[in-house]
């Protein structure tokens, strides 16, 4: 065991620890693999079983809890463990960082613990394919998940909200896989949509973060084949959800929005589509739509979200004068009147978005100028 947890927390190589072990370095590494199998063989089922229904639906409360997003069951991505580059494999294993990798496909909670690992993947794959070639998607397609069939229903729209995951830019959007909006078609309802959805998203971006910083071998290239890599993957992943249930605790709620569930039944993740290309349905454009519509009602909006928008607007890289673009004063306008106890919300010049009554135009024009002097100022 000594082996296994310097190796994982150091990334010391076996021919570093052959020298105050009294070993040969061949010793160790097969205590290492076999340690780390067995640990995989224990652990897993106790550290991450298989969720039954009721613990989605404790996760999807968490997610509502913490990261206001009761929708989700958790999120989706992939992380490149780095690899030396096995003999005669060519570039099969090239990724498009530039280094030889295998991939850690995972689905984590809403507290940075994994709950569903699949490794092993070529690196030149990209984050749809190898989520499309993996046992977590096949699960999905075979319904053995047990994902709840309750869906939520909204005042917001008709539409009926199933239990989903959320992911990047990189997966197709689905029904059952959530996707932020492209950076070209964004308005102020679709960046706040964006704003909640990464802030759930974010759970197992943390979970990769954490691994590699607990586990110092994911931050070199591991030094042995393929097949012994995911061996050592799988332990470290099983041992990262050990450490993190016993090592603290995370912040009970960040907002005072309350989300239910109705059990209705549902259609769930029965009917899944197989993932042909990166073109989306309608039905999912118009979930995703109806979220977005729910996230900026008044009701269930969180308190912060219209000023933290506005905050990264203003903050974004700055532009020489002479490319110096009005949008940076209408987004600005947008989300002060919405954030402001006010009546009116924007001036009808940009875009004929709501009317404005004549006497506060003095006041939008007032707020445009101060707007135009600070950015300017910043130049």
């Amino acid at each position: 065991m000594c082996f296994v947890f310097r190796h994982l927390a150091t990334g010391s190589s076996f021919a570093s620890m052959s020298a105050p072990f009294h070993m040969s370095k061949n010793t160790i590494a097969q205590h290492v693999y076999e340690t780390c199998d067995k640990l995989w063989t224990v652990l897993q089922p106790i550290e991450m079983p298989k969720p039954s229904e009721e613990d989605w639906k404790q996760k999807a409360k968490r997610f509502g809890d913490l990261w206001d997003y009761p929708f989700t069951i958790g999120p989706l991505d992939g992380k490149h463990i780095a690899l030396v580059n096995p003999a005669n494999s060519g570039s099969m294993y090239y990724n498009y960082k530039g280094f030889p990798s295998i991939v850690l496909m995972a689905l984590s909670d809403a507290d940075s613990c994994f709950t569903l690992v699949d490794c092993g993947q070529y690196g030149r794959v990209c984050d749809a394919g190898v989520f499309q070639n993996s046992v977590i998607f096949d699960l999905l397609e075979r319904n053995q998940l047990n994902i709840p069939k309750a869906h939520f229903k909204i005042n917001t729209s008709d539409e009926q909200i199933l239990f989903m995951i959320v992911g990047d830019e990189a997966f197709p959007l689905k029904t059952y896989l959530m996707c932020p909006f492209a950076a070209r078609t964004l308005n102020d309802d679709r960046r706040i949509y964006n704003y909640r959805h990464s802030r759930a998203r974010r759970c197992v971006e943390c979970a990769f973060g954490i691994l590699a910083k607990k586990f110092e071998v994911f931050q070199r290239p591991m030094r042995f084949q393929p097949d012994k890599a995911v061996i050592v993957t799988n332990a470290a992943t099983v041992l990262h959800n050990y450490v993190r249930r016993r090592d603290g605790h995370m912040e009970d709620r960040t907002s005072s929005v309350k989300y239910e569930t109705f059990q209705n039944p549902g259609d769930g993740f029965n009917n899944l589509q197989p993932l042909h290309g990166t073109r989306f349905a309608d039905d999912a454009v118009d979930l995703r739509d109806a979220i977005t519509e729910f996230f900026c009602d008044p009701q269930v909006s969180v308190e912060w979200q219209h000023q933290h928008v506005l905050r990264n607007l203003l903050q974004r890289p700055k532009m020489s004068k002479n490319k110096y673009n009005i949008t940076y004063l209408h987004w600005a306008a947008v989300f002060h009147f919405q954030a402001c106890p006010m009546p009116a919300v924007v001036d009808p010049c940009f875009y004929n978005q709501h009317v404005l009554d004549p006497q506060q135009w003095h006041l939008s024009y007032f707020f445009y100028y101060c707007v135009l002097v600070a950015i300017h100022d910043n130049l």
